[in-house]
Protein backbone atom coordinates (compact mmCIF):
# COMPACT_ATOMS: atom_id res chain seq x y z
CA UNK A 1 0.00 0.00 0.00
CA UNK A 2 1.26 3.49 -0.97
CA UNK A 3 0.88 6.32 1.51
CA UNK A 4 2.11 9.69 1.75
CA UNK A 5 3.78 10.54 5.52
CA UNK A 6 3.04 13.36 7.23
CA UNK A 7 5.30 14.47 10.44
CA UNK A 8 3.64 16.65 12.77
CA UNK A 9 4.84 19.45 15.02
CA UNK A 10 3.40 21.53 17.50
CA UNK A 11 3.67 23.98 20.30
CA UNK A 12 7.04 24.85 19.90
CA UNK A 13 6.74 28.30 22.20
CA UNK A 14 9.60 29.51 20.96
CA UNK A 15 11.55 32.88 22.85
CA UNK A 16 13.45 35.61 20.87
CA UNK A 17 16.22 34.69 23.20
CA UNK A 18 17.47 31.23 21.32
CA UNK A 19 19.03 30.21 25.52
CA UNK A 20 15.98 31.42 27.04
CA UNK A 21 14.51 28.26 29.59
CA UNK A 22 10.62 27.44 30.61
CA UNK A 23 9.16 24.96 32.39
CA UNK A 24 11.11 22.40 33.39
CA UNK A 25 14.45 24.09 32.35
CA UNK A 26 13.92 23.31 28.45
CA UNK A 27 14.95 25.64 26.06
CA UNK A 28 11.74 25.90 23.13
CA UNK A 29 15.05 26.76 20.80
CA UNK A 30 17.33 24.14 21.76
CA UNK A 31 14.26 21.58 21.97
CA UNK A 32 12.93 22.28 18.53
CA UNK A 33 15.92 21.72 16.68
CA UNK A 34 16.37 18.22 18.28
CA UNK A 35 12.54 17.64 17.37
CA UNK A 36 13.75 18.65 13.65
CA UNK A 37 16.58 16.80 13.72
CA UNK A 38 14.64 13.98 14.89
CA UNK A 39 11.87 14.19 11.78
CA UNK A 40 15.00 14.01 9.38
CA UNK A 41 15.02 10.33 10.39
CA UNK A 42 11.36 9.69 8.83
CA UNK A 43 12.10 10.58 5.66
CA UNK A 44 8.45 13.32 5.23
CA UNK A 45 6.51 13.86 2.26
CA UNK A 46 5.81 16.80 4.22
CA UNK A 47 5.69 18.84 7.65
CA UNK A 48 2.80 20.76 9.27
CA UNK A 49 3.46 23.03 12.14
CA UNK A 50 -0.14 22.91 14.19
CA UNK A 51 -0.31 26.29 16.22
CA UNK A 52 1.84 28.08 19.12
CA UNK A 53 5.24 28.23 17.25
CA UNK A 54 5.86 31.54 19.75
CA UNK A 55 5.69 32.05 23.17
CA UNK A 56 6.37 35.76 23.13
CA UNK A 57 4.74 36.78 19.40
CA UNK A 58 7.93 37.79 18.77
CA UNK A 59 9.13 38.28 15.22
CA UNK A 60 12.13 36.91 16.24
CA UNK A 61 10.62 33.58 17.64
CA UNK A 62 8.94 33.41 13.58
CA UNK A 63 12.37 33.73 12.09
CA UNK A 64 13.93 30.95 14.02
CA UNK A 65 11.38 28.38 13.23
CA UNK A 66 12.52 29.41 9.60
CA UNK A 67 16.02 29.25 10.31
CA UNK A 68 16.06 25.79 12.20
CA UNK A 69 13.66 24.30 8.84
CA UNK A 70 16.27 25.52 6.78
CA UNK A 71 18.75 24.19 8.70
CA UNK A 72 17.76 20.70 9.40
CA UNK A 73 14.77 20.10 6.99
CA UNK A 74 15.00 22.11 3.93
CA UNK A 75 13.67 21.01 0.61
CA UNK A 76 10.57 19.13 2.82
CA UNK A 77 7.29 20.70 1.93
CA UNK A 78 5.82 22.58 5.46
CA UNK A 79 2.28 23.79 6.46
CA UNK A 80 1.57 25.88 9.59
CA UNK A 81 -1.68 27.27 11.32
CA UNK A 82 -1.82 29.35 14.14
CA UNK A 83 -2.03 28.33 17.43
CA UNK A 84 -3.79 30.46 20.80
CA UNK A 85 -0.08 31.79 21.45
CA UNK A 86 0.66 32.74 18.25
CA UNK A 87 0.27 36.78 16.17
CA UNK A 88 -1.70 35.49 13.54
CA UNK A 89 -1.32 38.42 11.07
CA UNK A 90 2.84 38.51 11.66
CA UNK A 91 2.60 34.73 10.66
CA UNK A 92 0.48 35.30 7.55
CA UNK A 93 3.13 37.96 6.52
CA UNK A 94 6.12 35.96 7.14
CA UNK A 95 4.59 32.83 5.60
CA UNK A 96 1.95 33.04 3.25
CA UNK A 97 2.65 29.83 1.09
CA UNK A 98 3.48 28.06 4.13
CA UNK A 99 -0.18 29.10 5.60
CA UNK A 100 -1.83 28.44 2.24
CA UNK A 101 -3.29 25.36 3.70
CA UNK A 102 -5.94 28.04 5.82
CA UNK A 103 -7.52 29.00 2.16
CA UNK A 104 -7.65 25.92 -0.31
CA UNK A 105 -6.54 22.51 0.72
CA UNK A 106 -2.98 20.78 -0.15
CA UNK A 107 -2.79 17.45 -1.99
CA UNK A 108 -1.32 14.72 -0.12
CA UNK A 109 -1.75 11.89 -2.71
CA UNK A 110 -5.43 10.59 -2.28
CA UNK A 111 -5.61 12.95 0.61
CA UNK A 112 -6.58 16.59 1.02
CA UNK A 113 -5.00 18.66 4.33
CA UNK A 114 -7.62 21.73 5.30
CA UNK A 115 -6.33 24.52 8.03
CA UNK A 116 -8.70 25.84 10.18
CA UNK A 117 -7.46 28.61 12.90
CA UNK A 118 -9.24 28.41 15.62
CA UNK A 119 -7.85 31.30 17.44
CA UNK A 120 -10.03 33.47 19.56
CA UNK A 121 -9.87 35.19 23.06
CA UNK A 122 -6.81 34.32 24.84
CA UNK A 123 -6.31 30.99 25.63
CA UNK A 124 -10.04 29.52 24.03
CA UNK A 125 -10.54 28.24 21.00
CA UNK A 126 -13.55 29.09 18.27
CA UNK A 127 -13.65 28.15 14.04
CA UNK A 128 -16.37 30.72 12.76
CA UNK A 129 -18.92 29.59 10.97
CA UNK A 130 -17.79 30.72 7.80
CA UNK A 131 -14.81 28.55 8.07
CA UNK A 132 -16.76 25.41 8.70
CA UNK A 133 -19.10 26.46 5.71
CA UNK A 134 -15.88 26.77 3.42
CA UNK A 135 -14.13 23.21 4.73
CA UNK A 136 -17.91 21.75 3.43
CA UNK A 137 -17.98 23.33 0.66
CA UNK A 138 -14.45 22.43 -0.47
CA UNK A 139 -14.61 18.57 0.67
CA UNK A 140 -18.12 18.51 -1.64
CA UNK A 141 -15.70 20.24 -4.59
CA UNK A 142 -12.68 17.93 -4.01
CA UNK A 143 -12.01 14.53 -6.37
CA UNK A 144 -9.96 13.18 -3.27
CA UNK A 145 -11.37 10.48 -1.59
CA UNK A 146 -9.71 11.22 1.46
CA UNK A 147 -9.71 14.25 4.11
CA UNK A 148 -7.25 15.01 7.30
CA UNK A 149 -8.07 18.71 9.21
CA UNK A 150 -5.54 20.30 11.08
CA UNK A 151 -6.71 22.94 14.09
CA UNK A 152 -4.92 23.87 16.86
CA UNK A 153 -7.25 23.48 19.57
CA UNK A 154 -8.77 19.92 20.99
CA UNK A 155 -12.20 19.04 19.83
CA UNK A 156 -12.92 16.69 22.17
CA UNK A 157 -12.33 17.30 25.99
CA UNK A 158 -9.27 16.08 27.19
CA UNK A 159 -10.47 15.21 30.74
CA UNK A 160 -7.48 17.57 32.22
CA UNK A 161 -7.12 21.17 33.33
CA UNK A 162 -6.45 21.96 29.61
CA UNK A 163 -10.32 21.84 29.35
CA UNK A 164 -10.26 25.27 30.62
CA UNK A 165 -8.67 26.97 27.41
CA UNK A 166 -11.18 24.56 25.18
CA UNK A 167 -12.42 25.12 21.47
CA UNK A 168 -15.85 26.27 22.80
CA UNK A 169 -17.77 25.81 20.11
CA UNK A 170 -16.38 22.54 18.49
CA UNK A 171 -19.88 21.05 18.33
CA UNK A 172 -20.61 22.27 15.34
CA UNK A 173 -17.32 20.97 14.28
CA UNK A 174 -18.59 17.14 15.61
CA UNK A 175 -21.78 17.46 13.57
CA UNK A 176 -19.60 18.68 10.45
CA UNK A 177 -17.25 14.93 11.22
CA UNK A 178 -20.47 12.98 11.34
CA UNK A 179 -21.90 14.46 8.22
CA UNK A 180 -18.66 13.63 6.24
CA UNK A 181 -16.92 10.35 6.80
CA UNK A 182 -14.19 11.06 4.22
CA UNK A 183 -12.90 13.27 6.90
CA UNK A 184 -10.84 10.09 8.57
CA UNK A 185 -7.86 12.61 10.34
CA UNK A 186 -8.14 15.86 12.21
CA UNK A 187 -4.69 16.94 13.81
CA UNK A 188 -4.38 19.05 16.83
CA UNK A 189 -1.72 20.62 18.98
CA UNK A 190 -2.49 22.51 22.43
CA UNK A 191 -2.79 20.16 25.00
CA UNK A 192 0.31 19.39 24.55
CA UNK A 193 0.47 15.22 24.77
CA UNK A 194 0.03 12.18 22.75
CA UNK A 195 -3.83 11.35 23.06
CA UNK A 196 -5.88 10.00 20.72
CA UNK A 197 -9.80 9.21 19.95
CA UNK A 198 -12.62 7.80 17.27
CA UNK A 199 -15.53 10.34 16.83
CA UNK A 200 -17.99 8.60 14.20
CA UNK A 201 -15.64 7.80 11.24
CA UNK A 202 -12.80 10.11 12.11
CA UNK A 203 -9.33 9.56 14.24
CA UNK A 204 -8.90 12.21 16.53
CA UNK A 205 -4.92 12.72 17.52
CA UNK A 206 -3.22 15.26 19.77
CA UNK A 207 0.89 15.93 19.00
CA UNK A 208 3.34 16.43 21.90
CA UNK A 209 4.88 19.62 22.28
CA UNK A 210 7.75 20.34 20.65
CA UNK A 211 9.08 21.43 24.03
CA UNK A 212 7.39 20.81 27.35
CA UNK A 213 4.67 18.35 27.86
CA UNK A 214 1.24 18.56 30.25
CA UNK A 215 0.29 16.46 32.32
CA UNK A 216 -3.41 15.71 32.02
CA UNK A 217 -5.00 15.60 35.10
CA UNK A 218 -7.41 17.90 37.28
CA UNK A 219 -4.52 20.70 38.12
CA UNK A 220 -1.67 21.83 36.10
CA UNK A 221 1.41 19.80 36.26
CA UNK A 222 4.39 18.89 33.74
CA UNK A 223 4.42 15.32 32.34
CA UNK A 224 7.42 13.11 32.16
CA UNK A 225 7.50 12.61 28.77
CA UNK A 226 10.68 13.77 26.32
CA UNK A 227 9.59 16.28 23.88
CA UNK A 228 8.18 14.71 20.65
CA UNK A 229 6.19 14.82 17.44
CA UNK A 230 3.89 12.58 15.07
CA UNK A 231 4.55 10.46 12.03
CA UNK A 232 1.62 9.95 10.29
CA UNK A 233 1.19 7.74 7.06
CA UNK A 234 -1.52 8.42 4.80
CA UNK A 235 -2.61 5.65 2.67
CA UNK A 236 -4.16 5.45 -0.74
CA UNK A 237 -7.17 3.30 0.96
CA UNK A 238 -7.38 5.34 3.56
CA UNK A 239 -6.22 3.81 6.42
CA UNK A 240 -3.84 5.41 8.72
CA UNK A 241 -0.86 4.70 10.56
CA UNK A 242 0.15 7.48 13.74
CA UNK A 243 2.60 6.76 15.88
CA UNK A 244 4.30 9.43 18.25
CA UNK A 245 8.60 9.55 18.44
CA UNK A 246 10.56 11.58 21.64
CA UNK A 247 14.09 12.99 22.07
CA UNK A 248 16.35 10.51 23.85
CA UNK A 249 16.71 11.58 27.60
CA UNK A 250 19.99 12.15 26.76
CA UNK A 251 19.14 15.37 24.13
CA UNK A 252 20.33 18.84 24.96
CA UNK A 253 17.63 20.86 25.57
Amino acid sequence: MKSFRLVQISDCHLFAEPDRAGYGGIRPWYSLAEVLKLATQFTADALLFSGDISNDLSRHSYQHLQTLINQYCQGIPWHLIPGNHDDSALMQSMFTDNMGCLASPVDMGYWQLHGLDSQYRGTLGQVSAAQLADLQQRINASTKPYHLVAVHHHPLASDSWMDKHAWVNSEAFLKLLERNPSIRLVLHGHIHTDKTWQYASTTIAACPSSCWQWAMQPEFALADERPGLRIIDLGDNGDIHSRVARLSLDSDI
